[in-house]
C-alpha cells in the first residue's frame, strides 16, 4: 500500500535509490522507469545504509533532477548520521522516504524461517522518530499513517526539492508484515545431500 501511494507522486524523470531489507525488497517490484541509470539499488551485495549517501551522490551529479531514496527503519540507522551533514548550505536538497515499522525486517524473515517461527534481537525502539530527528538536525520531517497522506507528502517533498532547496525526510508508518525472500530455497536449513552432513562442513578447529 505504500508503494501504491507512492507511484501517485514520483516523478517520471526521478531517481530513486533503495536499502537492503525486507520493505525495499518487496518495492524492487513497484517503480517503473522509461529511461535507464534512474533506479540505484544495492544489488545482491547487501550493502546495509546504502539508500540515503547513494541518493544524496545521485544529487550531486544531477542537481537539476528530482531525487527520491528509500530504507527501512533498520537500515536507515546504518547511515543516519549524515542527517547533520545534509543540511548544510554547500549540499543539495535530498527527498528521502524511511518505512517506520519498528524491526529488522528481512533478519525477523531469516529467523522465522530458520527457527520454526521464532524470532530474537529483531525488534527496534517504538519511540523513536525520525522525523523528530530530521527536524532536531534543522532538517523537514514528516511523519505520515495513510496513503493519502504519503502521497501528498511525497509529492510536497519533491515540489520543495526542486524549487525551494528543501531536504525532507518522511516517515511512513507501517505494519509489519513479513515479505517472502527472493531466495526462499536460500533460506531453508541446510539438509544432508548425496550422504554430506551439513555439520562436517562446518570449520574446524585449527583449520586454516
Amino acid at each position: 500500500m505504500a508503494w501504491r501511494a507512492i507511484q501517485q507522486a514520483l516523478p517520471k524523470d526521478a531517481i530513486i535509490s533503495s536499502d537492503i531489507g525486507n520493505n525495499c525488497a518487496i518495492g524492487n517490484a513497484y517503480p517503473t522507469f522509461e529511461k535507464g541509470r534512474k533506479y540505484l539499488a544495492p544489488g545482491l551485495f547487501g550493502p546495509c545504509g546504502y539508500g540515503f549517501p547513494s541518493i544524496t551522490g545521485a544529487k550531486i551529479g544531477n542537481p537539476g533532477v528530482p531525487v527520491v531514496g528509500f530504507a527501512g527503519d533498520g537500515a536507515f540507522g546504518i547511515s543516519m548520521n549524515e542527517m547533520t551533514a545534509i543540511g548544510r548550505k554547500e549540499w543539495p536538497p535530498i527527498t528521502m522516504v524511511v518505512f517506520r515499522n519498528y524491526q529488522w525486517g528481512a533478519e525477523k524473515r531469516n529467523t522465522t524461517l530458520w527457527y520454526d517461527d521464532n524470532f530474537v534481537g529483531t525488534e527496534l525502539d517504538p519511540d523513536v522518530s525520525y522525523a523528530k530527528i530530521a527536524v532536531a538536525c534543522g532538517l523537514k520531517g514528516v511523519q505520515v499513517r495513510t496513503m493519502d497522506e504519503l502521497t501528498a507528502a511525497l509529492s510536497k517533498a519533491v515540489e520543495d526539492q526542486m524549487k525551494n532547496g528543501t531536504t525532507t525526510f518522511i516517515e511512513a508508518l507501517i505494519n509489519q508484515e513479513l515479505g517472502e525472500p527472493f531466495r526462499r530455497d536460500a533460506m531453508k536449513a541446510p539438509v544432508a545431500v548425496a550422504g554430506i552432513d551439513p555439520r562436517d562442513m562446518k570449520p574446524q578447529q585449527g583449520a586454516v
